[in-house]
């Protein structure tokens, strides 16, 4: 017997309509299949965990290697020669070490204070330092011609 969800009489099993209030008896859907409990409820929790941890390290990351493009395109770099005394009473083959120096913009040294602290000290001879004497040796691109110009 179904029973009314509006006026809650029964009706047969066969009925399409309830004999006292005409109201429409809805069939179930055969595609409705029953939730289940999830079992990877503790994966979900995982990843939410790990998202903002994850997203501070890469941010981390990106900034510490945006440096190097930015050094190479942006900064001032002064070729000091050796004083020629140096040069006179050396005695030696080799040749003297050409020393140079280098000039921020304001922006970059308040932007990457995070970045100098690390170059600081013995900082420059890590891996951080090494990944920005790779941009230092990286051929700079010659401007491309189009075959229309000329």
């Amino acid at each position: 017997m179904k029973k009314c969800s509006y006026c809650g009489r029964e009706n047969t099993d066969e009925a399409v309509r309830c004999r006292e209030c005409g109201t429409e008896f809805v069939a179930p859907s055969a595609d409705a299949t029953p939730a289940r409990p999830r079992d990877d409820t503790w994966l979900a929790w995982l990843a939410y965990r790990l998202r903002v941890p994850g997203t501070i390290v890469i941010i981390g990351l990106l900034y510490l290697l945006s440096f190097g493009p930015v050094e190479r395109y942006c900064c001032a770099r002064t070729i000091t020669p050796p004083p020629l005394t140096a040069l006179a009473s050396s005695g030696s083959v080799s040749a003297p070490s050409m020393a140079y120096t280098i000039r921020y913009p304001a922006w970059v040294r308040v932007i990457y204070y995070p970045a100098f602290l690390m170059l600081s000290g013995d900082g420059g001879n890590g891996l951080y330092g090494r990944y920005l004497q790779w941009w230092e040796n990286v051929p700079a691109k010659e401007p491309r011609q189009d075959a229309t110009s000329g």
